[in-house]
């Protein structure tokens, strides 16, 4: 039995804070640790020795036919979870790999509780026998938890009706809600703060581990040299559960945002507003164009069929366009209710967790900070990035061709035997599966890419890394069904194409991101079950009193998969977009396919958030950032693509059968030029910001002026 110090935070300055730390002990099931060796490992099967002592041989071999099977049933996370321990005084889990050794967690430790820098946060010291490791359970103290508000400027409510304001400790108690230290934070927020806290962390007295760089950020180091393993907020059960009842299970009721927002943070919460908006939006030429495709669609003389070709790429542009401004005006609605649409200067937000850099005075806050040069940045970026990108973009050049070709010589040879049609889908399956293969080989070199140019803030690092994996996604994605269109122009088998790529690719995804995580996931829940309980199931009793046959919320938490971010989720639906607007108008079907994908990709992503994921880090963004640009981007391309298919296509010819070449090339720019002034007039038609949203903005900085004004006073 070890018993760990931890310091009791109770500053002077602020009446009634009544979190204190204790000392803790570590549990007694947990091996004892010494400075003179690594930590010692414990048997985790140690409680179905005891049950096999207790027995003979022959009663113990009729126990273990007897219960087996019912544990190979019952070895599930809801048994799990049901036995789990929730934690008491912990809102972020740090856990140690299993080298490290004793002196290295108390130096961690003891940087995490000095109280130096102004902060110092809880620690309660665990060992976890399923990994063999042992784990810090974080908190803060309120004092500590409202300085790190004022540092990250984050907003909340004053008293009067006069909306949110971002917290100031000097002004604390024009705040709502603020006597109720255990309340006035929730628990996003509390685990977001203590994210900050450790973020400001900087190594130093450390020369037994050279690994690490003096002055760098303390966790990044750890993480990168192997030392710290995971890090992340807890679940919070009572909320989770609610939310798989309402979000996950009610597979055609409307998204609850607002709890999304509150539990999981604005970022997450804004990715299922911008699906849910796209999915909703995508009604409208799911019904025009199925009604066209399944109605008359294949009974229509080919001029008129050229005329509906024509009105459908003229519905494609009219759609977009309107989407696009509606979500923009939706985002703001979105931003102003969760307290994001004004965001702070780029310069005063936190950098990234991975930055490096030196240490320098910086020049606007006077404080502390990394500082990173911008010529070594681009240096990298105009040397090694952009040939890189260019070699990989040729690479996938040339195998698309190569596939296509291998299409053409094996659709001769089902044709020359005589054999099946449906054989032919074959090869475009394979193309499919080429470009989701290269789609995960280019992504590692792009993260490589983005993390070598050492980017200071989340959103540049995620801007240009959306900047170069659009770029190579967009070949790897379109390049086929441009060659297909322009070059070969063959209608119906562009048709084919995209049908195959559109449906292929989304169930690769589904399997992928959805299915397999949740099966590895409980295949790891398993194996913890078998070693904590060995033949027995977790409903096989109570636990006993020393701790064995116990797990704790955050153990099981620990063998969840991480939570990357929203980033391939925006990509997949992006690339999704991208075959909607422009090739639709060839392959009607498009937009129906992507409705219903969409209405399954939702619950699937929410059943991510809620089943197989760790709870990530709250994060305030006000839009979609890059991905909107991107998108404006996809609806200019979409226009020349519409444009384009009139005229290379033939329907300009069965239309007007005496047109020249000249001709049909200034008809196609005529049409161009219409469909982008129509795009641009409808632009500025549409404010980005509705009006109401001005006025409560303007209406709550009168009451917040008036307000001070009468406090000064």
């Amino acid at each position: 039995m070890v018993s760990l110090e931890l310091l009791t935070i109770k500053p002077e300055t602020v009446p009634d804070d009544s979190l204190t730390c204790s000392n803790i002990s570590v549990s007694s099931t947990a091996p004892e640790l010494t400075e003179t060796s690594s930590l010692d490992k414990s048997n985790s099967t140690e409680s179905s020795s005891l049950i096999l002592d207790t027995f003979s041989q022959s009663s113990a071999s009729k126990l273990l036919r007897r219960k087996i099977p019912r544990a190979g049933h019952l070895m599930t996370p809801r048994h799990l979870w049901i036995q789990s321990i929730p934690p008491k005084a912990c809102d972020v889990v740090l856990t140690f790999t299993k080298t490290t050794d004793y002196k290295t967690i108390e130096w961690v430790k003891s940087l995490i509780v000095d109280e130096s820098n102004g902060f110092s946060l809880c620690v309660n010291v665990q060992y976890h026998s399923s990994t063999d490791s042992y784990c810090f359970y974080l908190t803060a103290s309120f004092y500590v938890l409202m300085k790190a508000a004022q540092d990250v400027h984050l907003p909340k409510k004053i008293i009067g009706g006069g909306g949110l304001r971002e917290f100031i400790l000097s002004e604390m108690n024009i705040f709502e809600g603020i006597e109720d230290h255990s309340n006035f934070f929730t628990m996003q927020e509390r685990q977001t703060l203590i994210l900050y806290v450790l973020n400001t962390l900087r190594v130093q007295n450390c020369d037994w581990l050279t690994e690490l760089v003096e002055s760098q950020p303390l966790i990044s180091e750890c993480m990168s040299n192997g030392i710290i393993e995971h890090l992340f907020p807890v679940h919070e059960i009572k909320t989770l559960k609610w939310l798989r009842i309402i979000w996950v299970k009610s597979f055609f009721s409307l998204q609850p945002l607002d709890k999304v927002c509150d539990y999981f943070g604005v970022k997450i919460a804004m990715y299922f507003a911008w699906i849910g908006h796209y999915t909703g939006s995508l009604i409208y030429p799911a019904i025009a164009y199925s009604t066209f495709w399944f109605g008359f669609g294949r009974q229509l003389d080919q001029w008129t069929e050229g005329v509906w070709f024509v009105v459908l790429a003229f519905m494609n542009v009219l759609w977009l366009t309107v989407y696009l401004e509606t979500w923009k005006r939706y985002c703001a609605e979105l931003a102003y209710r969760w307290a994001t649409l004004d965001q702070r200067h780029q310069f005063l937000l936190q950098p990234r967790l991975e930055f490096k850099g030196h240490p320098r005075i910086s020049p606007i806050t006077g404080k502390a900070e990394l500082w990173y040069p911008n010529w070594k940045r681009r240096l990298f970026s105009y040397f090694v990035s952009a040939p890189i990108i260019g070699l990989c973009l040729a690479v996938v050049f040339v195998l698309t061709i190569l596939q296509i070709k291998l299409q053409d010589w094996w659709d001769s040879y089902i044709e020359t035997n005589k054999y099946p049609t449906y054989l032919s889908y074959i090869s475009k399956i394979m193309l499919a599966l080429i470009i989701a293969v290269l789609d995960d080989i280019y992504n590692i070199i792009a993260v490589w890419l983005n993390d070598c140019e050492n980017y200071r803030l989340d959103t540049e690092y995620e801007n240009q890394l959306i900047i170069k994996v659009t770029l190579f996604q967009f070949v790897n994605s379109f390049l086929s069904l441009f060659y297909i269109a322009f070059y070969l122009q063959d209608q119906e088998r562009l048709r084919t194409q995209l049908a195959v790529l559109l449906i292929t690719r989304q169930l690769i995804r589904n399997i992928k991101e959805s299915a397999l995580p949740y099966l590895l996931e409980q295949i790891r829940f398993a194996k913890i079950s078998f070693d904590l309980f060995g033949a027995l199931t977790p409903s096989d009793g109570p636990a006993k009193p020393n701790g064995e046959r116990v797990v704790s919320q955050p153990e099981l938490e620990c063998s969840m998969f991480k939570f990357d971010g929203t980033f391939s989720e925006h990509l997949e639906i992006f690339i999704q977009f991208g075959y909607v607007v422009m090739f639709s108008s060839a392959f009607p079907l498009a937009a129906l396919c992507a409705f219903l994908n969409n209405l399954i990709e939702i619950r699937s992503d929410a059943f991510k958030m809620c089943y197989v994921y760790q709870r990530p880090f709250g994060q305030r963004i006000k839009d979609i950032g890059m991905w909107q640009n991107i998108m404006e981007v996809m609806g200019f391309i979409a226009v020349l693509v519409n444009c384009a298919l009139i005229g290379l296509s033939g329907q300009v010819h069965r239309l007007l059968p005496d047109m020249t070449a000249i001709q049909t090339v200034l008809l196609i720019v005529a049409l161009e030029h219409i469909m982008l002034a129509f795009r641009c007039a409808l632009s500025c038609l549409i404010p980005d910001v509705p009006q109401w949203i001005a006025t409560e903005m303007a209406k709550t900085e009168y009451i917040r002026r008036e307000a001070a004004s009468s406090k000064s006073q």
